[in-house]
C-alpha cells in the first residue's frame, strides 16, 4: 500500500546509496577481489532490532511495515513460507513505518517494542497482525496480558512513550531510502514494493542466494555477507517513485465526550472571541510536542480569529529538563514574553539545561535578575502543578494532548485531523451564534454541559501472580514509616522507591488524599527498589537512617524533590541538610546496613503481588501504578463504609486494620511459568534438555560440580540485573555443588552491551572477569567507553592491554560464538539460564531456580543427596 503521488526523492549517501552493474568488493577476510557482476541495484540498509533467522543467513530481508495496514497483513503468509522454505538461508528484520492515516499504528509499534524488551517481539507481532481491526490501547493491554508480559513495565512504556524514538528512527530510515508506503521490502538491499506474491520474493531470493554463494566461495565468511554487499552501495542518485494510489481520508483520534476544560489564566494566542478554543497540555522536552508545533501554527494561520490556543503545562517525570523549562516559560510570561520563550524552547529542545535557559532569557532581553529569581525560587511551580492535576482530572496521560471545544484530541496528529474536528466545531458554533449566543460566550456555552472529569480507566482483570480486584491481601505494618493517625479507618500501604518516575508522579495525589481524608487515612511506606534503578537502594538506605531519627518523611520529600540527583555525593549532602549524622549515613551506605529490612519489604511485596512500583494496598485491596485520584477515592470510600460498619458493631477504631487483615489473603496465586518478565519460556513449560557447552567461557564453582548453570546474559539488560541476586544466592546455598558459566548475548538494541561484554572478557584475560562483571551490573546505566576504562583502572588492569582489547576484534569471535550457540538452543531474549540443560527463560524468582537445582541434585544419586543433606 503506497501513499502520496509521484515524487522525486534525493537519497542521502548515509544509508541510501546504490551500486549497479559490475561492482567489485575486496573481501575483508581474504583480501581477494570479488566481481559481483549481478547487474542489480541495491540500497544500503543498516540492520538492527528484531529478526527471524540466523545471523549468517545468505539473504537478509528488511521489511518496513505497519500493524494497521491490511496489505502488510496480507503479505505475511508469503514471508512465513519463505522463512520455512529457506530455513537457515534467510533472515527477516522488521522496521516500523506506521502510516499517518492509521491512527492506531504508532502505539501498536510501541507495544511490539515493549514486548521486545521482554523477549516477545514476534509473539506480539503475530497477535497484532492477527487482530488488525482491534489494536486500540485496551486491546494492546489485553494482548500483553495474554503473552504474560510484566504489565507494570508494559503500561509504563506505552504511557511514557519510551519507544517512540525507535519508531521515529525506523521511519526516518525508511524515508531516507525511499519508502513511500507499506509494505516495503529490501532483499539484500534490493527493493520490492507492496504485498507481492510468493513467487516474486522467491525469484529475488534465489538470485541473491546464487550471488551469496559466489562470495562465500571466494572466501567471504557467511556472517559477513550482508556487510560486504552493503559496502558496495555506491553514491546516491535520484530515484523516481512510482505513482501511488491516494491515501484514504484522515480520521481524527478525538473523543465524542465534551469536558469542562477551563482556559483560566493560561497564555493564549489567536482570536480573542474565538468560535473554537483549543486547550493544549504540553511540555518543552517532549519531541512530539515539538513536532506538532508547526501544525498548531498552521491551524492558527488557516482559521485566524476563529481559533484560540491556550497552553498548559504537563511535564513528564522522565524528562528531567521539562520542569525547569516550564519555569523558564513562566518567568518569561511574567515579563510579557511567554510565546517568545515558548518558541525558543521548542526550537532548542536538545539544550534545556539551566545555562541554556539563561541564555535564551538574555536573547529575549529579559530582566535577568527577575528571571533568575523566578526560576531559582520555583515561583511558577504552583501553576505547573495545578495544570498537571487538572490535566490528570480530564484523562490526560501523555503529551501532547488537546481539548478542542472540550473534546479530547490525543497526540501529534496531522493538520487534516485537526481540520476535521475544528470544522465540526465551527458548525456547532455557527448554529449557536444564529440562535443568539454572544460570540464572547461561545466557549462557555459549548462546554456548559460537559464532564467535570474523565472516567477512570477500567482495572485490568487479575492474572495469576497478580492480586485479584477488590480482594484484601495481608500486609503487616510492623515498624514501617507511617503518617496519619494510628486509629485511621483506612490504611494505605505503598510499595515504592525514590528513583521511579511514576512513584514521584503519584505523590501529589497521595498528598491530596491525606488532606481530603484527614484523620481517616494512614499512609505506610514499604521499600521496593527496582534492580535497574541503581540509586534507588542507596536512597532507601538514607531514608531508613532518617526514619531511625524521626525524619523519614522529611527525607522522603527531599529525595523525591531531587529525583534526578540521587548519586552518593547527593545523598550525603541531603543527610547534612536534614540534620543527620553524615558519618552514620556514610557508614550505613558503605555497609548496606538496612539490607535485611529492605529485602524483607521486597519479599513481602512480591508475596502479595506488588510486581512493580508504585503498588498500593488500601486496607489490603490492591491498586497498581500511578493512578488518578478518582481511582483511589473509589476504593477509599468503599473501605471507609466497611470500616465504619465494624466500628458501629463495637470494633475499636485502632483495631479495624488488624481485624481486616485476619481475613485477608496471605499471598497471590502463583504465576504460570511463562509469565516471567524479561525472557522467553518458563521451566515448567519446557522440560527438554538443551545441549549447552561450557567450553572455555568464564565460570566460577568447581568444574566437576553436579549442577552446571549456563547463563546467557547482557550487561545492559535490566532483567539480567534482576536475576543476578538469585544466581548469587544459589551459589551461596549450594556452595561446591553448583558451577555458574557466563555466556554473552548482547541485545542489538542495547548499544553498550557488546562493548561491555568485550570489557568483561578483556578483564577476564587479566584474571578479573567476575570483578568487572560485578562493576558493570552495579553501574548498568553508565557503560559508555570512558566509564569502561574507569572501571578497568579501578580494578588495577593493564590499561594499554585493556584498551587494545576493546579497540580490536580480539573477542568478537567469542561473543559471536556465544550468540550462535544461544540461537541453536532458541534463546531470543535475556536472561536465559540452563540448569543441567533445563531452560529458564527470564528473571524468575529464587524458588523456581532452587526447585530445578534440587531436582538435578536428586538425580546424582545417594552420595550427592547425602552431601546435600549434610
Amino acid at each position: 500500500m503506497r501513499k502520496g503521488t509521484a515524487v522525486v526523492v534525493a537519497l542521502a549517501a548515509i544509508g541510501g546509496g546504490y551500486f549497479a552493474g559490475k561492482s567489485t568488493t575486496k573481501n575483508g577476510a581474504t583480501g581477494t577481489v570479488v566481481n559481483l557482476d549481478d547487474g542489480v541495484e541495491r540500497k544500503r540498509i543498516p540492520v538492527s532490532g528484531m529478526s527471524r533467522g540466523p545471523q549468517d543467513a545468505l539473504v537478509t530481508i528488511v521489511a518496513f511495515s505497519d500493524f494497521q495496514c491490511p496489505y502488510c497483513g496480507r503479505v505475511l503468509p508469503a514471508i512465513d513460507k519463505l522463512t520455512k522454505d529457506y530455513a537457515g538461508k534467510v533472515r527477516v528484520f522488521f522496521k516500523h513505518y506506521p502510516l499517518p492515516f492509521h491512527q492506531e499504528a504508532p502505539l501498536a509499534s510501541q507495544a511490539a517494542l515493549s514486548a521486545e524488551t521482554q523477549g516477545k517481539f514476534w509473539e506480539m507481532h503475530d497477535k497484532l497482525f492477527a487482530n488488525q481491526t482491534a489494536i486500540k490501547r485496551a486491546d494492546l493491554d489485553k494482548y500483553a496480558q495474554d503473552l504474560g508480559l510484566d504489565m507494570a513495565k508494559f503500561k509504563a512504556d506505552l504511557d511514557g512513550g519510551i519507544h517512540k524514538g525507535r519508531v521515529d528512527a525506523d521511519m526516518a530510515l525508511g524515508q531516507q531510502v525511499g519508502v513511500s508506503g507499506t509494505p516495503a521490502f529490501f532483499i539484500n538491499g534490493r527493493s520490492l514494493v507492496g504485498a507481492q506474491p510468493y513467487d516474486a520474493f522467491k525469484k529475488i531470493v534465489d538470485e541473491e542466494i546464487a550471488t551469496a554463494q559466489k562470495l562465500v566461495a571466494a572466501g567471504t565468511p557467511p556472517s559477513k555477507l550482508y556487510d560486504v554487499l552493503m559496502e558496495q552501495a555506491g553514491k546516491a542518485k535520484p530515484v523516481v517513485a512510482a505513482a501511488a494510489q491516494p491515501a484514504g481520508p484522515t480520521k481524527a483520534n478525538v473523543s465524542a465526550e465534551v469536558y469542562k476544560v477551563p482556559v483560566g489564566d493560561a497564555p493564549t494566542k489567536g482570536g480573542k472571541e474565538p468560535k473554537v478554543t483549543i486547550v493544549e497540555y504540553s511540555e518543552f522536552q517532549c519531541p512530539y510536542c515539538g513536532k506538532v508545533g508547526p501544525t498548531v501554527a498552521q491551524v492558527l494561520k488557516t482559521y485566524g480569529d476563529d481559533v484560540q490556543v491556550a497552553f498548559k503545562h504537563y511535564p513528564l517525570n522522565f524528562h528531567p529538563n521539562a520542569v525547569p523549562a516550564a519555569l523558564a516559560s513562566e518567568a518569561a510570561r511574567e515579563q510579557g514574553k511567554f510565546w517568545e520563550m515558548h518558541d525558543k524552547l521548542f526550537a532548542n529542545q536538545e539544550k534545556l539545561d539551566r545555562a541554556s535557559l539563561d541564555g535564551y532569557a538574555q536573547e529575549l532581553g529579559l530582566d535577568m535578575v527577575k528571571f533568575k529569581a523566578f526560576v531559582d525560587g520555583e515561583k511558577g511551580k504552583a501553576i505547573i502543578q495545578a495544570n498537571t492535576v487538572e490535566a490528570t482530572q480530564f484523562g490526560v496521560r501523555g503529551t501532547p494532548s488537546f481539548f478542542i471545544n472540550g473534546r479530547h484530541f490525543r497526540g501529534a496528529q496531522p493538520f487534516e485531523a485537526f481540520k476535521q474536528v475544528i470544522d465540526e466545531e465551527l458548525k456547532k458554533a455557527d448554529d449557536m451564534l444564529k440562535a443568539g449566543t454572544p460570540r464572547g460566550q461561545l466557549y462557555a456555552a459549548l462546554i456548559k454541559d460537559g464532564l467535570d472529569k474523565a472516567a477512570p480507566p477500567p482495572a485490568p482483570p487479575a492474572q495469576p501472580g497478580q492480586p485479584q480486584a477488590g480482594v484484601a491481601y495481608k500486609v503487616d505494618i510492623g515498624k514501617a514509616p507511617t503518617k496519619g493517625p494510628k486509629d485511621a479507618l483506612v490504611t494505605i500501604v505503598v510499595f515504592s522507591e525514590f528513583q521511579c518516575p511514576f512513584c514521584n508522579r503519584v505523590e501529589p495525589t497521595l498528598n491530596r488524599i491525606m488532606d481530603e481524608y484527614s484523620g481517616k487515612v494512614r499512609m505506610v511506606w514499604k521499600d521496593m527498589p527496582l534492580p535497574f534503578h541503581q540509586n534507588a537502594r542507596p536512597a532507601a538506605t538514607l531514608a531508613r537512617v532518617a526514619h531511625d531519627k524521626g525524619k523519614f518523611w522529611e527525607a522522603h520529600d527531599k529525595l523525591f524533590a531531587n529525583q534526578q540527583a540521587l548519586e552518593r555525593s547527593n545523598l550525603e549532602t541531603y543527610a547534612g541538610e536534614l540534620g543527620l549524622n553524615v558519618a552514620q549515613v556514610k557508614a550505613a551506605l558503605d555497609t548496606d546496613r538496612y539490607k535485611k529490612e529492605i529485602e524483607a519489604d521486597m519479599a513481602e511485596g512480591a508475596k502479595v503481588g506488588a510486581r512493580g512500583t508504585p503498588a498500593f494496598f488500601i486496607n489490603g485491596v490492591n491498586l497498581a501504578g500511578a493512578q488518578p485520584y478518582e481511582r483511589f477515592k473509589e476504593i477509599i470510600d468503599a473501605e471507609l463504609k466497611k470500616a465504619e460498619a465494624l466500628v458501629a458493631k463495637g470494633t475499636p477504631k485502632a483495631r479495624v486494620y488488624d481485624l481486616l487483615m485476619k481475613s485477608a489473603k496471605t499471598e497471590v496465586a502463583a504465576a504460570p511459568a511463562q509469565a516471567a518478565p524479561g525472557g522467553e519460556v518458563g521451566p515448567e513449560s519446557d522440560n527438554k534438555i538443551w545441549k549447552v557447552v561450557p567450553g572455555s567461557s568464564p565460570s566460577r564453582g568447581p568444574k566437576n560440580a553436579p549442577v552446571t548453570l549456563v547463563l546467557f546474559s547482557d550487561f545492559e539488560c535490566p532483567f539480567c540485573t534482576r536475576v543476578e541476586p538469585t544466581i548469587t544466592q544459589l551459589e551461596k546455598e549450594y556452595a561446591g555443588k553448583i558451577r555458574v558459566v557466563w555466556k554473552n548475548f548482547p541485545l542489538e538494541f542495547h548499544k553498550n552491551a557488546k562493548p561491555a561484554a568485550k570489557a568483561a572478557l578483556a578483564a577476564g584475560e587479566q584474571g578479573k572477569f567476575w570483578e568487572m562483571h560485578g562493576k558493570l551490573f552495579q553501574n548498568q546505566r553508565a557503560l559508555d567507553r570512558p566509564n569502561l576504562e574507569k572501571y578497568a583502572q579501578e580494578l588495577g588492569l593493564d590499561m594499554s592491554r585493556f584498551k587494545a582489547a576493546l579497540d580490536g576484534p580480539k573477542f568478537d569471535a567469542q561473543i559471536a560464538d556465544d550468540m550462535k550457540e544461544a540461537a541453536s538452543v532458541e534463546v531470543t531474549g535475556t536472561p536465559a539460564s540452563f540448569i543441567n540443560g533445563r531452560k529458564i527463560g527470564g528473571a524468575y524468582p529464587y524458588d523456581t531456580f532452587k526447585k530445578i537445582v534440587e531436582q538435578e541434585l536428586g538425580k546424582k544419586g545417594p552420595a550427592v543427596a547425602a552431601r546435600r543433606r549434610g
